[in-house]
């Protein structure tokens, strides 16, 4: 009898210390919290908010404030530091997080706020009991305050930076690199990008291809909605929507609706009722290019929080084994929650470790491996992604990716078929990376590649279908 790989171990994960919790007293004391423990231990602004005392008038817009203000902190710190008469080293980090707040609403709030803005940035100052910082922040601001000006221009400009809707904001003076000779250095500062990322880009993409880059990562695109085409039809689905005087508009994707204004996701037709998710135009065309079969056996292999999961599934027609496995006890919930909440049956999911994933003795018909990533492709979404990017990260990415795709090719039944994905753009995850492992595969081929740029209307992405080189013959001489 063969020996049977041992079972999965609980996954050891170590856990972020928690700091005392704190009750916000304005909004801005809300920000200022956020930032503050972003800055110093990392944590993401959207798991923040689930352990904060917000009440629900002031969560959305302390989410979006402080999502604004890591995203665009490149442009602001270009502009404080004109304004700021001592090096940056001098001020103490806390301080610059009130002065970066301050400046974050004068360059992207409305311009009948600026007072206000400058005001309760001040009064900020003593409820965080330090009442000697208040001169310093108030002349700071007053001096980003006089750098602005009501013009917009729809060019380039070194006294120009990124406002909306492909609009420049207008300064007094010319603060960022001339874009004859720097033009590069101009848009890291102007588009709050780094450095490494902007060079990679600039390089690769022509000039109009790479300013439209740019833009589409300083704003998530409108939100689209899959349609759970096992429990409601997409013609319908959008009539209640009318009916309901919500606008949403088609898409060459049947199922794939957008959502084309504001609206709370409990407001639109069906929530409860499990008849849509929200997900990406793009991250649609993962499972489609995989394409599982009723009945087949199925594995989602990095599958949180459950969209891809869930769309497979719609594809199997709710019929089959879906086994979805992921290293996090919190994805592995938000899988179910998804699933039930769906009212889909097939899935089953399966913690694993990380470092020794015992998954399956039997093999899969077809396996989705949404890699982690970059995230290059959804910038303008995941705030915080541009700023973890560099060549080393993505070195250390790409072990990890070609491990799963490894991982896949021994769950593979012969005849199987699987799909790489990702949500980023560069070569280095996608195309070179697919080809390296095909190379150490040759018994593999890659039978259909889709790469995706995103704008201001769409995510981008990528995906590969992977197949064994013999059953494509097969299929060809049959």
């Amino acid at each position: 009898m063969p020996q049977r790989k041992r079972p999965v171990r609980s996954q050891v994960r170590k856990q972020r210390q928690k700091q005392p919790p704190s009750i916000p007293r304005t909004i801005r004391h809300a920000i200022h919290l956020i930032i503050e423990r972003y800055r110093t231990t990392g944590q993401l602004v959207r798991d923040q908010v689930l352990e904060l005392f917000l009440n629900d008038e002031i969560r959305p817009q302390a989410v979006a404030w402080s999502e604004r203000l890591i995203l665009r902190q490149r442009t602001i710190d270009r502009v404080l530091k004109e304004c700021v008469s001592r090096p940056v080293d001098q001020v103490q980090a806390p301080l610059w997080t009130i002065l970066r707040m301050g400046a974050n609403e004068l360059l992207f709030g409305p311009a009948d706020s600026q007072h206000a803005a400058i005001s309760e940035t001040v009064e900020l100052c003593r409820l965080l009991t330090h009442p000697e910082w208040t001169g310093f922040v108030n002349g700071v601001l007053r001096g980003v305050q006089r750098l602005l000006t009501e013009e917009v221009t729809s060019e380039l400009s070194a006294n120009a930076y990124p406002f909306e809707n492909h609009e420049y904001r207008v300064l007094n003076k010319e603060i960022f690199p001339d874009l004859e000779t720097h033009f590069p250095n101009y848009m890291g500062f102007a588009f709050s990008l780094p450095e490494s990322l902007i060079r990679e880009w600039h390089r690769r993409y022509p000039r109009e291809e790479f300013i439209e880059l740019c833009w589409s990562t300083l704003e998530a695109p409108p939100m689209h909605v899959r349609l759970n085409r096992i429990a409601v039809d997409p013609a319908r689905w959008i009539e209640r929507c009318r009916e309901a005087e919500i606008a949403v508009s088609t898409t060459d994707v049947p199922e794939s609706i957008r959502i084309d204004q504001k609206v709370r996701l409990s407001n639109l037709p069906g929530f409860e009722a499990g008849e849509f998710v929200v997900q990406d135009i793009t991250a649609t065309h993962a499972a489609k290019l995989l394409n599982p079969y009723p009945g087949q056996r199925v594995l989602d292999l990095c599958a949180g929080p459950g969209t891809k999961t869930t769309q497979l599934a719609e594809l199997m027609l709710d019929r089959g084994e879906l086994l979805a496995t992921e290293v996090s006890p919190r994805r592995i919930e938000q899988i179910e929650e998804n699933a039930e909440r769906l009212q889909i049956s097939c899935i089953k999911t399966l913690l694993i470790d990380r470092e020794d994933p015992y998954i399956s003795e039997e093999p899969f018909d077809a396996i989705l491996i949404d890699a982690p990533c970059s995230n290059t492709a959804v910038l303008g979404k995941r705030a915080e992604a541009r700023w973890r990017y560099s060549i080393t990260e993505l070195h250390l990415l790409n072990d990890i990716q070609m491990q799963l795709l490894d991982t896949a090719a021994e769950l593979l039944a012969e005849e199987g078929r699987m799909v790489y994905s990702t949500c980023s753009i560069e070569p280095k995850e996608n195309e070179q990376l697919v080809s390296r492992w095909l190379e150490d595969h040759p018994e593999f081929t890659c039978t259909e590649m889709k790469s995706i740029l995103p704008n201001t209307n769409r995510d981008g992405g990528f995906c590969a279908r992977i197949e064994r080189i013999e059953v494509i013959q097969d299929k060809m001489e049959e």
